[in-house]
């Protein structure tokens, strides 16, 4: 799902799914949640608040059944692990 960017200090970016009615949050911090069932009013409502973030605590949070969808971090080359591997000393 495509996210668009928001001012807010809590929120980074908001996406929205209107025939599943699915709501993509990017917080602050890097992590994603979807709330499912969110009416698309709700998401208008959320675009056009100016305190997104308090919008979204007292009529999101909480409200809607919600996943965590925040992609894993890659898992490091093989190449760096045996550069990594070479950098460590060796045991005596």
């Amino acid at each position: 799902m495509e996210r668009v960017a928001v001012e807010s200090n809590t929120l980074r970016s908001i996406g929205y799914d209107p025939e599943r009615r699915l709501l993509e949050v990017e917080f602050s911090s890097g992590r994603i949640y979807s709330y499912e069932g969110v009416p698309p009013e709700m998401h208008d409502w959320l675009m056009r608040s100016k305190g997104k973030g308090g919008y979204f605590n007292r009529m999101i949070r909480d409200r809607y059944p919600m996943r965590d969808v925040t992609p894993a971090p890659p898992l490091p080359s093989l190449e760096h692990a045996l550069r990594r591997s070479l950098d460590e000393p060796a045991p005596e």
